[in-house]
């Protein structure tokens, strides 16, 4: 018998649908909701497609506002366009979660756009996915944001509290309405940076580009290495911000005057070491069907991407996309910058880049994977694996060893498959959620803590005879369930911060936004 301790993640509305006549070419549908959200809770939005804004101000609860628009061959598309692309939201007081449900394979018959524009109070933290959108915007947020697309430009207006915003070929602009007060990381391959502070404004900069330039027009002081800027803005003091570009210009503006008004960082400060500076780097990719044998590859800068290597792989890029599709032996991959992708690895993985996704269909020998900014999603891992983010969600969607999963800001999900009964599993969030599902036969030592704000947090499980102990950190509280499920077996920790943990006693395919009846 399964006992559930106090549901936090419920569920709290499917948005409901206007009536809407499919015309022949398309149609729009538009809602507007509103619901609860703690002053320090979390806000994300998952929206494939379409520009999401969300405004901070003197308000109690959250207003969402978006408009559904669908076109299609025929009415029978639409209909089907109306009935497939739906709005769900999940999670609880702490954590609100919205997000656009689409089919896994898309159509020729029929496409749907979501705009979405939200007003919340001022501070809370906000996260938004996306892939494609003309823009993706947040202002006037104390808690925070981290801000994930592929195409589209970002733009962070007076958000004070810590900043991610990672792009792959949108521009990403920063005005944080004075100097920035906590860490803020831009990062975009093919777009490019602007950050508009006041003149008086002072806080350390740490820039990287490949074939790019630093430009600014404020006192600046720090040293060039090859293709990186350290240094500061009057003074370097306060905060840090990171800007990392692969193709683009990075802009540190004085607010009110133009890009055209700049001079180069490495006029003024020099250059600490040669090569490496912008146009000159040699672009050199490469894309091949089958390597019969080893393959080996570095390039400063470029693409890789390989349909089958029958051998071992290793790939070295200072900025560029990888993906590769077989490979028979081991594979190595490094990226100072660009998103990772693969599809059946036989031997041992080792992936890791600075900036950008990494997604694998299949590590049959498990491996590393790791990225300073960026989602890491496995579906199938085949012995033990170890994952780290700097700030994006972890999946893991079939685990047959064990997992060791950190991510500083996202959420990790862990499902063990069905015939494991026992693992270690490592799982931790500094912002975000954890789940874990697992068999009802899985034997563990479970040791989950929960660190939350909200005072009616749980943690959830599906497994009887776990002790509960609650106490206070500061100003919020901790929540740590411990114990043995069927008898005991590996050690199983999980830990989340200012978010939710649910264990769950049904190994099952993961569904991160179920769709409701």
């Amino acid at each position: 018998m399964t006992r559930t301790i106090r549901c936090v993640a419920t569920v709290v509305a499917l948005f409901c649908a206007t009536a809407a006549s499919a015309a022949k070419f398309g149609t729009t549908e538009r809602f507007v909701r509103e619901f609860r959200l703690n002053t320090n809770g979390t806000l994300w939005i998952d929206n494939p497609f379409g520009n999401v804004e969300i405004v901070g101000g003197n308000v109690a609860n959250v207003t969402v506002r978006a408009q559904k628009t669908v076109t299609g061959i025929d009415d029978a598309a639409i209909r089907e366009a109306l009935d497939q692309t739906q709005l769900t939201t999940t999670g609880s007081p702490q954590t609100l979660i919205i997000r656009t449900l689409l089919p896994a394979a898309r159509t020729e018959r029929w496409m749907s756009v979501v705009h979405y524009a939200v007003s919340v109070p001022s501070t809370v933290h906000v996260k938004i996915s996306s892939q494609m959108s003309d823009r993706l915007r947040v202002a006037n947020v104390s808690g925070g944001a981290n801000i994930k697309n592929v195409n589209g430009a970002i733009v962070i207006e007076n958000v004070t509290g810590p900043v991610v915003a990672d792009t792959v070929n949108g521009d990403i602009t920063y005005d944080p309405s004075g100097s920035p007060t906590n860490g803020v990381q831009l990062s975009s391959v093919n777009g490019q940076i602007e950050v508009a502070v006041t003149p008086e404004a002072s806080f350390q900069w740490i820039g990287k580009t490949i074939r790019g330039d630093f430009r600014t027009n404020l006192p600046v002081s720090g040293r060039m290495s090859g293709t990186t800027f350290r240094g500061g803005i009057n003074g370097s003091r306060g905060a840090t911000i990171t800007t990392a570009t692969m193709m683009g210009n990075v802009f540190v503006l004085k607010k009110g005057t133009k890009a055209e008004q700049t001079q180069s960082v490495r006029s003024i400060v020099g250059t600490a070491a040669a090569g490496g500076v912008g146009p000159a780097i040699l672009v050199k990719s490469f894309h091949a069907t089958l390597v019969d044998g080893d393959f080996t590859f570095n390039t400063p800068l470029g693409n890789v991407s390989v349909g089958q290597v029958r051998g071992r792989a290793r790939v070295t890029t200072r900025a560029g996309e990888v993906g590769l599709g077989i490979v028979l032996g081991e594979c190595t991959v490094t990226s100072f910058g660009g998103p990772l992708s693969f599809g059946d690895i036989v031997g041992f993985l080792n992936a890791r880049t600075s900036a950008g996704d990494v997604v694998i269909n299949s590590a049959r020998a498990g491996g590393f994977a790791a990225t300073d900014g960026g989602m890491i999603r496995v579906l199938h891992a085949g012995a033990a694996m170890t994952l780290r983010s700097g700030g994006g969600d972890i999946l893991v969607a079939n685990a047959n060893g064990s997992i060791n999963a950190e991510t500083r800001s996202g959420d990790v999900t862990i499902t063990v498959a069905p015939q494991v009964r026992r693992s270690p599993i490592y799982a931790k969030t500094s912002q975000g959620n954890v789940v874990l599902n697992v068999s009802p036969q899985f034997a563990a030592d479970i040791d989950a803590t929960l660190i939350t704000a909200d005072e009616d947090a749980e943690i959830r499980s599906d497994f009887a005879g776990l002790a509960v102990r609650r106490d206070q950190v500061g100003q919020k509280t901790r929540i740590r369930f411990t114990g043995k499920v069927n008898g005991g077996g590996d050690r199983v920790e999980l830990f989340a911060e200012d978010g939710t943990i649910q264990i769950t006693g049904e190994s099952r395919p993961v569904v991160i936004s179920p769709s409701l009846p």
